[in-house]
């Protein structure tokens, strides 16, 4: 089943596109310049939108032999948590991300919650 056409809606003074149709531009505030657009719907471009936000879309990385990777260590912080900082590799580094994943009623907020009241007693901001 083939999509329907995207649309847009232009406004023919300035320029500016809204997603739906409105009386007066936001932009220019003219009355009744609104207009819809029809566009062309491509793929490879609407992919390429979809994922220009992250970070791995900043260009294209080289293969890399492991053994030419470099082993620095990064700072740390300590959460509190022996078991928790040995899972996490020695503790939670600076602007990481870490996803905690488990069943329903694992105690995944309880963890997370304790974690940052400890982080929270040792540093002034988070």
């Amino acid at each position: 089943m083939a999509k329907a056409p995207k649309r847009a809606f232009v406004c023919n003074e300035c320029g500016a596109d809204y997603p739906r149709w409105q009386g007066q531009c936001s932009a220019c505030h003219a009355w009744n310049t609104i207009t819809e657009v029809r566009l062309a719907a491509s793929p490879t471009v609407a992919r390429n939108e979809r994922l220009s936000g992250y970070a791995g879309s900043a260009g294209v990385a080289k293969v890399q032999k492991l053994s030419d990777i470099s082993l620095e260590e990064l700072p740390r912080f300590s959460t509190g948590f022996k078991e928790f900082d040995r899972v996490l590799g020695g503790g939670v580094v600076p602007g990481s991300a870490i996803l905690i994943g488990g069943n329903p009623g694992a105690g995944k907020s309880t963890l997370l919650l304790q974690t940052l009241c400890k982080l929270a007693q040792q540093m002034k901001t988070l």
